[in-house]
């Protein structure tokens, strides 16, 4: 077999889910975020929700595997994203101290930076959602380049806030999946004047009359709420 055989046998492969080193959707793995405008980025984080299974990290290996299913064209818009824009598998963030969440923090919140300052858009696939907090801190505020020094809009579909002031920690973690979106806002990355907060749905562990009220200003639009307005009353919410 020879370079041209072998390269054209490869290229024949190429659409079977099942063949070759998985990546993103089988995008090129590169570590380098400046050679890509979009960064395909897995973090493999379980320390943030002591309260679930801690398997969360396992996220991004699944999610590789099984998006080499997807085709690489959307027929209804016409567009393959692939070819419209250069979307690299960065690989996943490390963390060596993975047991310990706040020290994981830091390092998300330091890999992340690596890619604001290459001004790479970053797509990122958990892991608990103890991740957002340092990407946003990353990526927003007034040392960000990607949103020019300015805070961001926030919106987050998720069953519960995550902006619980009223605990110091959640069963250990400070920088927890519980005050990612507290703490962000707190620290001037996150405007929650133009954030919108969707899909709070059930009852509290202790029962609490702020429930369906942000302090922080956020726009709460709880899932009771959602079923009665509906979704075109919701997207004018959220535009």
């Amino acid at each position: 077999m020879d370079e041209a055989e072998f390269q054209r046998k490869k290229a024949e492969m190429g659409p079977w889910y099942w063949w070759g080193i998985q990546t993103f959707f089988k995008c090129k793995f590169d570590e380098n975020p400046a050679n890509c405008d979009i960064a395909l980025v897995g973090v493999p984080h379980s320390s943030g929700n002591g309260s679930t299974e801690r398997d969360q990290h396992l996220g991004p290996r699944a999610v590789r595997n099984v998006s080499g299913w997807y085709r690489r064209g959307h027929q209804k818009y016409g567009i393959v994203p692939w070819e419209s824009a250069r979307i690299n598998d960065l690989g996943d963030v490390p963390l060596p101290h993975a047991m310990v969440n706040d020290i994981c923090v830091k390092d998300i919140e330091g890999f992340y930076k690596r890619l604001d300052r290459s001004g790479t858009r970053p797509v990122s696939i958990g892991g608990d959602h103890a991740i957002t907090g340092p990407i946003l801190k990353a990526l927003a505020g007034k040392d960000a380049n990607l949103t020019q020094g300015r805070k961001c809009a926030l919106l987050h579909f998720d069953a519960h806030r995550d902006d619980y002031e009223h605990i110091p920690h959640w069963l250990g973690a400070e920088r927890s999946a519980a005050h990612w979106a507290a703490y962000t806002v707190v620290a001037q990355h996150v405007d929650p004047a133009h954030s919108v907060q969707l899909g709070m749905r059930g009852n509290p562990i202790r029962p609490r009359a702020d429930l369906n009220f942000s302090k922080l200003g956020y726009r709460l639009i709880p899932a009771d709420e959602f079923f009665e307005i509906g979704i075109e009353k919701t997207i004018e919410i959220i535009r």
